[in-house]
């Protein structure tokens, strides 16, 4: 097994214990011991901090991305690579450290009497943007090194890990919730610590400058590569963050910690469309180097399909549990079913869209992606501002579906035709009719006057069970009928 394989199935094993993890913690043990203002304390501290650290990278993870080949040399240190990101990430740090003090004085006003939390606690944010940006930047410097999954665990599960210590922790009363807060800044701080210790004790992180090496036709390339990941990279992270900030803008933190939670469990559709993600992006870059068009269509039309069968299958469970959902969250939580039918809604279409991402990204015509993301943000902003203040946390996701849907649609037109690639078939209005049926039979069984794991493991098991066999018999999925015949020989059912 080579070293890029077992590293993708190790990254991937630390990304899937991580949602686990994260959604006990988020889902179930977060709304249970906190109120929903802390909880939208929390989220908001985050969603800033990712803002704020993004733009403090000053793009230079896409140079490191691009063009560290051209610096590699162990023996000279990579030809000052390590200054060069220090340097860079301490100019950006400085930039947003300025911006926030400006900032500040608004956003303690506007905040003092609707979420005082955060008028407390806002001081927490200097850190958390230091070393959210100076693991970014480690992270992908490590990663070019051939290490891909320290990080990976790092961010996707020890540090869930960490965090569901601290709840047991505030659940035993050892800590209150100061200390609680305090705890969760270290944790999400640790990792760019220990990248760098990591990256000290391998003899790869000397920050002796070697500025003789960069010419000027590197220079040029650096300055345009860097403008284009401050645009990508803060686009992708405000299309995660900015419905929770708007949201405490015009309302509060409380609303903010119930719409949350109610995210997170719509996010759940994406979880089999990340992994995919990962691991495509090498096969599709290396047939674009062969100028493959039919293998690209092939990986194109199968992660779509196979996208529309995973995720669908998901947006049905959550829609027809929806009781049982509130079931488990405290009464406060009330109100959130709409936020996770359009926002599990938006992410089934994302999904169906398969690596329509990364066919783009990887290709020659790679900016493209860039100023999509650009677009889809001003958009999404422009959505909220209209929606948020009418329907509030309903309002936020209205404007991620609305935003969502309409790139994605623009993706597929953009690759049908400039490429001539098209994801969908007849077997997608196939795979959508068997989940009408689904959903049909989940809305027909009553709600089972028992114990709530015992009306979700029924309906749950007969909406799967309804949904695979005939996904299995009208053949939607190759991947599907391979599993479900192994399955069966492993049964002796069939030989």
């Amino acid at each position: 097994m080579g070293v890029i394989q077992r590293q993708t199935i190790r990254g991937s094993v630390y990304s899937y214990l991580g949602v686990v993890v994260g959604f006990f913690t988020t889902a179930l043990i977060m709304p249970r011991l906190m109120s929903d203002e802390q909880v939208g304390l929390i989220n908001v501290l985050v969603a800033v901090s990712a803002l704020y650290s993004q733009f403090s990278t000053l793009g230079f993870t896409n140079v490191t991305a691009r063009l560290f080949s051209y610096f590699r040399d162990k023996d000279k240190n990579h030809n000052g690579f390590a200054f060069l990101s220090v340097a860079v990430g301490m100019t950006g740090f400085a930039i947003a450290l300025i911006s926030f003090f400006v900032l500040k004085p608004y956003i303690v006003e506007s905040n003092l009497e609707k979420s005082p939390l955060l008028v407390q606690y806002i001081w927490y944010l200097v850190p958390l943007i230091f070393f959210r940006m100076f693991f970014l930047i480690l992270d992908t410097y490590n990663k070019m090194l051939f290490d891909a999954t320290t990080g990976t665990f790092l961010s996707d599960l020890l540090y869930r890990v960490g965090n569901l210590f601290l709840l047991i922790a505030f659940f035993l009363h050892w800590i209150n919730f100061t200390q609680y807060v305090f705890g969760y800044v270290v944790i999400l701080s640790f990792p760019a610590v220990y990248l760098a210790g990591l990256l000290i004790y391998r003899k790869q992180f000397n920050l002796q400058p070697r500025f003789d090496f960069i010419k000027a036709p590197l220079r040029k390339e650096m300055i345009s590569l860097a403008v284009y990941g401050i645009i990508g990279g803060l686009s992708s992270v405000a299309l995660t963050s900015v419905d929770k900030i708007l949201l405490n803008e015009y309302y509060n933190l409380s609303m903010t910690g119930v719409y949350s939670i109610s995210f997170f469990f719509g996010s759940i559709i994406l979880i089999p469309n990340r992994a995919l993600g990962k691991i495509s992006s090498t096969i599709i870059a290396d047939a674009w180097k062969e100028n493959d068009l039919k293998k690209i269509d092939d990986i194109y039309y199968k992660s779509s399909i196979n996208q529309l069968f995973a995720g669908l299958l998901l947006f049905i469970l959550l829609v027809t549990n929806l009781h049982n959902i509130f079931t488990i969250l405290p009464p406060e939580y009330g109100g959130g079913e709409w936020v996770i039918i359009l926002i599990s809604l938006a992410n089934l279409i994302v999904a169906s869209t398969g690596v329509s991402v990364q066919i783009i990204s990887t290709s020659h015509k790679y900016k493209i992606q860039t100023y999509s993301l650009g677009v889809l943000v001003i958009l999404t902003i422009i959505f909220y501002m209209i929606f948020i203040p009418i329907y509030g946390m309903n309002g936020a996701a209205l404007g991620s579906l609305l935003s969502l849907s309409l790139a994605s649609f623009m993706r597929v037109l953009y690759l049908n035709w400039n490429m001539k690639l098209f994801p969908y078939r007849l077997t997608h209005l196939k795979c959508l009719a068997i989940g009408m049926v689904a959903f049909a039979v989940g809305k027909i069984i009553p709600v089972l006057p028992y114990h709530f794991l015992i009306d979700l493991i029924v309906r749950c098991s007969a909406i799967s069970v309804v949904f695979i066999s005939l996904s299995n018999a009208f053949r939607i999925s190759d991947a599907l009928n391979l599993m479900t015949d192994k399955f069966l020989k492993y049964l002796r059912i069939i030989r």
